[in-house]
């Protein structure tokens, strides 16, 4: 059974990625934990939800009832609700902290997180809570975009870029066992920056093989994309290829470390309008 552990402040961008991970768990049998971090100093005046969130949360007790109705929301939505599992968890603390620090208490599969409407700042389109997770936690995180339509069933072509190196064979394996339920093809594609001329096709090759050996079931191509920078060449990959879904590993200055700037951020998880899930290396 595959765990989602989905934060929410109530806000429309965190019950658009609920949606979609209610769909994903439904598919896979999963398990969900909504979690929601109360924090007295900020209920009623928290800046970053005030433009967003239709309902201030004031006290306890009412946050275990919103709870309660997203929890309603999710078996009322899913038609074969009974493979999912819905857990509720209130936890006192600034967001930030408590989301990790739970997550390493509950061990998820995959943390899910909204993210609000392109054309905002950096820090508004990511969160900063969002931000913080991706950043800090070891468990992937999924971004999913306020204005993503959910099309579950559309699961259909998903890009991995990767550097092909061994260290990205985990992250593969966990992208396969959540896309297990789905007629998904995986992309696995690595970024050459110095041209086509420069490409190691025998490395491709090499892994192409480790993927059709290891994962006999699973659609998997091996490519390569160049272009002036991986984020242009990423973004043509995905118009060309009707890609549902972009992952990427995290790892310290490497890939991540550059996407993680707000500028290249905002082109790559936002301009695409799919969702984004970054995995983390293992050390």
């Amino acid at each position: 059974m595959i765990r989602f552990l989905i934060p929410v402040n109530f806000a429309p961008y965190t019950i658009n990625a609920l949606n979609y991970c209610a769909e994903l768990a439904n598919q896979l049998h999963g398990e969900i934990t909504l979690l929601y971090c109360y924090t007295h100093l900020l209920s009623g005046d928290d800046n970053d939800n005030k433009e967003n969130d239709t309902n201030v949360i004031s006290s306890k007790e009412e946050a275990m009832l919103e709870l309660e109705k997203l929890k309603t929301h999710i078996t009322g939505k899913i038609k074969n609700n009974k493979h999912i599992i819905i857990n509720k968890r209130l936890l006192d603390g600034y967001p930030e902290d408590a989301i990790q620090a739970f997550s390493e208490e509950y061990q998820p599969d995959i943390i899910v997180m909204g993210t609000k409407s392109k054309g905002e700042t950096i820090k508004e389109l990511l969160g900063s809570v969002t931000l913080d997770i991706i950043k800090n936690v070891s468990f992937p995180v999924m971004a999913v975009p306020n204005d993503y339509e959910v099309k579950i069933d559309q699961l259909t072509n998903i890009l991995f870029v990767t550097d092909f190196e061994k260290c990205e064979y985990t992250p593969l394996h966990k992208l396969v066992r959540l896309v297990s339920a789905f007629e998904t093809k995986i992309h696995n594609v690595q970024y050459c920056s110095s041209g086509k001329e420069k490409v190691d096709t025998e490395q491709i090759t090499e892994y192409n093989e480790y993927c059709k050996t290891t994962y006999r079931n699973q659609n998997i191509i091996c490519d390569y994309i160049c272009g002036q920078d991986i984020f242009s060449a990423s973004k043509e990959y995905i118009q060309n290829n009707n890609i549902n879904l972009m992952a990427i590993t995290r790892k310290k200055r490497s890939l991540i470390s550059t996407i993680l700037r707000p500028s290249v951020t905002k082109k790559i998880l936002f301009n695409t309008e799919i969702p984004t899930l970054f995995f983390h290396q293992q050390s």
